[in-house]
């Protein structure tokens, strides 16, 4: 998580509705320690590019009790910097820091509502830098002037790498993950660029199915000679999701073959919904024998991430084949794992004579045959993959992730203790998810790990020049490479009907924390939003945005102001003319209440409604808009920069946009667990099982090329040639999605009108329709 500049936090208001609050402009003198009797205290805590408003509510000791009115994007062990000040004027007094230690959310009377709860350890450190006075405390009088500010330091993660090296003893006793600290030292990364080449690969297997791959190797050196990788990508994954490790291998002498399973995404032969296990096992064996005749005298390392590592393994004892196998966030009870991602035992079901035709298996569409299959081979129990562990023959490193909401701790330690011997390490990868590449920094330090165990165990001495990073320009040529291949060969239909059906089965997702929180979050980071504003939800959808904003815009309006003079006039645009009709009813029910309970002649918010596609020129004039929102959209548009060059365009100066996109290569299973769990009825479950269902269809489309999902670095390079004042890129939706802020100047050069990729003539599409033309 990081910011462009800090000039987001200075320009974001701590009231959302500026100037209704009047501050006591009388200074307090005094210490700093004098302020731990005087509570509760306003308190105005900035994180991530928003400012969340609540009160200090205790001080006791040395633990600082916090309270705020939402949901602010903070995890344990962050560091906040508190200090406090007059009519927002520093008071002159230094600063002091707190480790949180304990986080409490509690729901409101909506879903839309609640609050956080956070206690700081403020204890020895603060001493020792001066902070605290050391002279005698003196009870300040209460003043309604003194304001307390809080910001979390951006910095401030505890974030240390472990590895467990296993020593086989008869009776391994429990111990948790994290059981040996071992540092790597910086003098064994050398940014020594080696060219890697790639070239396709086409493995026929047994059935006459066609596997295609990649052959990536270094351009120098003995190219007959050397270990040789076999990666398998893991459910759900093609091969383009491994080209990083595969170039760092070949960076580092290594050949490697990555390649595609049938039956599955990807460019190999088959349908993804005929996907078996057993279909995986087979693929799995085709390339390692491949791999054996064309290099007969080479090693070979296996590396299987996921569901595929199960695979590998029962591969590895039925036939051995491999010198080392890399099992990555391996899942070793298939059924718990199933189950704590679906909220339901699919195997169980199976058993019991409940079987579909088609099922949803952890984000992917497949048909009955998955789960009998699986079955019917022992994939499925603990048990079964236990015993395959005791049957083994080749050593295996362990790669899991510390917050794998897939995989129970239990499970992992009893496998673990199959292995036995042949366990040579396990690697526990700090602050990580189910998929590793969701966090590149800890995806790149477990890949030169693992490299170096590599020239350990295949008896291949390390060079004395280090572990080498792959050359960028290698692997973003071959990237580009690799995802215009996916493009040309793209099945999925996402086209209207897929957002008509998504939409409409989207209903529940209001109840989901993490959605209402990224909400929360994307409101705080607009800024002040004040009456006569002109407001642009673009890709509104059913509204949810909308409501959340008028939501909490209507509750920061104090009792004493019966009514407003201007109203805020909000624009909402959508695809989806059906999504734009629930919308509509649902903003305007909640305008009405609003005006009827304050009795207000005149309404919080105005609205109009159009239809309108985004990966089109829109239909506004330029400097239109005070404040813009996209939401979770613009990465499904063909040319995400384009389109937000375009809501750059229509911003009025000294205005804000808010953009929330997903981040590539995301893992929702940890979010779509807590959606399935906090549904209250039957229906709600179902309809987060359509949204998994629909989920997987946008994973698959992002295989192929179809959405864009930007990075940061991507993101950086859009936001250098806008010209905006401020700018900031922040982690959001349970770190599953990048928060992007933008300032446009109060003077500003107008911004030509973008190019976007295959737009028809601007007359012709998002023309301004008789809705929207009252308003804009």
């Amino acid at each position: 998580m990081s910011t462009l500049t800090q000039g987001l936090v200075d320009n974001t208001s701590m009231n959302q509705f500026a100037g209704l609050k009047l501050i006591n402009q009388e200074k307090v003198p005094g210490d700093l320690s004098e302020v731990r009797d005087l509570f509760p205290l306003p308190l105005a805590l900035h994180c991530l590019g928003g400012t969340w408003e609540g009160y200090l509510v205790g001080w006791h000791e040395d633990t600082m009790q916090l309270r705020l009115t939402g949901f602010p994007p903070i995890q344990g062990s962050q560091i906040i910097e508190v200090k406090y000040a007059i009519s927002d004027q520093e008071h002159s007094l230094q600063k002091f820091y707190g480790k949180i230690t304990d986080i409490h959310v509690e729901a409101g009377q909506t879903a839309w509502e609640g609050t956080t709860t956070i206690l700081l350890d403020c204890s020895t450190e603060n001493d020792v830098a001066g902070s605290f006075s050391s002279g005698p405390r003196v009870l300040l009088p209460q003043r309604k002037g003194l304001m307390v500010f809080g910001h979390v330091l951006e910095s401030s993660f505890n974030s240390l790498w472990n590895i467990q090296y296993h020593e086989y003893s008869d009776s391994i006793p429990g111990v948790p993950l994290r059981e040996k600290e071992e540092e790597m030292k910086e003098g064994s990364l050398i940014h020594q660029k080696t060219s890697v080449s790639s070239s396709r690969l086409t493995i026929e297997k047994g059935n006459g199915q066609k596997i295609n791959a990649y052959h990536d190797r270094p351009v120098e050196g003995d190219l007959t000679e050397g270990p040789v990788v076999v990666i398998a990508p893991g459910y759900g994954e093609t091969k383009r999701d491994y080209l990083t490790l595969a170039y760092y291998f070949a960076s580092n002498g290594f050949k490697v073959v990555r390649y595609d399973h049938t039956n599955h995404v990807g460019e190999s032969d088959g349908l993804h919904y005929q996907v078996s296990l057993s279909s995986m096992k087979s693929d799995f064996q085709t390339v390692t024998r491949y791999v054996r005749t064309t290099w007969p005298r080479a090693a070979i390392i296996g590396v299987a991430a996921s569901l595929a590592s199960r695979v590998a393994l029962k591969a590895e004892a039925e036939s051995p084949s491999l010198s080392l196998l890399i099992m990555l966030m391996s899942i070793v009870n298939v059924q718990r794992s199933a189950a704590t991602v679906h909220q339901e035992d699919l195997f169980t079901a199976y058993w019991n004579g409940q079987c579909p035709v088609s099922a949803n298996f952890l984000g992917f569409n497949v048909g009955n045959q998955f789960l009998g299959d699986a079955i019917a081979n022992k994939f499925v129990t603990i048990e079964d993959t236990l015993l395959d562990a005791e049957s083994l023959t080749s050593p295996v490193i362990l790669v899991s992730a510390e917050q794998d909401a897939w995989i129970d701790p239990k499970d992992l330690q009893a496998f673990r203790n199959a292995l036995g011997r042949r366990l040579k390490q396990w690697m526990v990868v700090p602050d990580a998810l189910h998929r590793l590449q969701e966090n590149p920094k800890r995806a790149r330090e477990t890949y030169r790990r693992l490299i170096a165990q590599c020239h350990e165990y295949v008896n291949q001495k390390a060079s004395l020049d280090g572990i080498h990073t792959p050359n960028r320009l290698d692997l973003g040529r071959q990237n580009r490479r690799e995802k215009l291949a996916q493009q040309q060969q793209a099945e999925t239909n996402v086209g209207a009907g897929f957002w008509q059906d998504y939409l409409g089965h989207f209903q529940s997702v209001a109840q989901c924390r993490d959605y209402v929180k990224l909400l929360d979050h994307v409101f705080h980071a607009l800024g002040p939003i004040t009456p006569g504003q002109r407001f642009l939800d673009a890709g509104c959808g059913n509204g949810n945005a909308g409501l959340y904003f008028l939501n909490r815009l209507s509750s920061n309006i104090p009792c004493g102001i019966p009514h407003i003079e201007k109203s805020i006039q909000y624009v909402g645009i959508d695809v989806v003319s059906d999504a734009l009709k629930r919308a509509n009813k649902a903003m305007l029910a909640a305008t009405t209440e609003w005006q009827h309970a304050r009795t207000a002649p005149t309404p919080l918010l105005t609205q109009a409604w159009a239809q309108v596609d985004l990966g089109q020129p829109l239909p506004f004039p330029d400097n239109r808009f005070d404040r813009i929102v996209s939401n979770l959209v613009i990465g499904y548009v063909r040319d995400p920069g384009a389109t937000l060059r375009e809501l750059y365009r229509v911003l009025a100066p000294g205005g804000r946009i808010v953009i929330s996109n997903l981040k590539p290569n995301g893992d929702f299973s940890g979010i779509y667990q807590n959606l399935v769990t906090s549904a209250a009825f039957p229906q709600q479950r179902e309809e987060a099982r359509d949204l998994l269902n629909n989920y997987g269809k946008i994973r698959q489309a992002e295989k192929e090329g179809q959405f864009c999902f930007y990075d940061q670095t991507q993101w950086e390079s859009i936001i250098a040639t806008l010209g905006c004042t401020n700018a900031g890129i922040y982690s959001t939706f349970a770190g599953q999605a990048y928060l992007v802020v933008l300032d446009k100047p109060i003077v500003c050069t107008q911004t030509k009108r973008p190019i976007i990729q295959n737009a028809e003539p601007y007359l012709k599409r998002n023309t301004l329709p008789d809705l929207l033309k009252q308003v804009a």
